[in-house]
């Protein structure tokens, strides 16, 4: 069965905006550092590392809720605003998701994202096969 994955305390009615979905053992997630309230840019994503870790910590946590971590994910496409931004991102990213072992197929592509982000995240994992 397809089901949609929400952030704790995030209101799907609202905005219409799911953090992700389940479907045929797969969890297709996506993560930004976009405030719930206000609509755009978290505070504290000052810069592109900050707010390349807040996207990693709110994928990993919408991974986590369906039994998955960073090992789990095949592929990420990886957005940014400005080609400027993708050394300071990439040295982020490999701090983080790298270190879970085989890194998934990865993709980084220039393009405009909402709400003021500079960073946009979107990942497919395999869950886990239980025992």
């Amino acid at each position: 069965m397809n089901r949609f994955i929400n952030r704790e305390g995030s209101d799907l009615a609202r905005y219409g905006l799911s953090g992700g979905a389940v479907a045929g053992g797969l969890v297709f997630a996506a993560a930004t550092a976009r405030d719930p309230d206000t609509m755009v840019r978290d505070v504290a994503a000052v810069s592109i590392s900050d707010e390349t870790r807040i996207c990693l910590e709110r994928l990993e946590a919408t991974l986590k809720r369906e039994g998955c971590s960073f090992a789990d994910v095949v592929k990420i496409n990886c957005y940014l605003s400005e080609d400027s931004y993708r050394s300071e991102f990439w040295r982020t990213y490999d701090e983080i998701f790298v270190t879970s072992g085989d890194p998934a197929v990865r993709i980084t592509q220039i393009v405009g994202i909402a709400c003021e982000c500079r960073v946009e995240l979107d990942a497919i994992a395999v869950v886990p096969a239980t025992v």
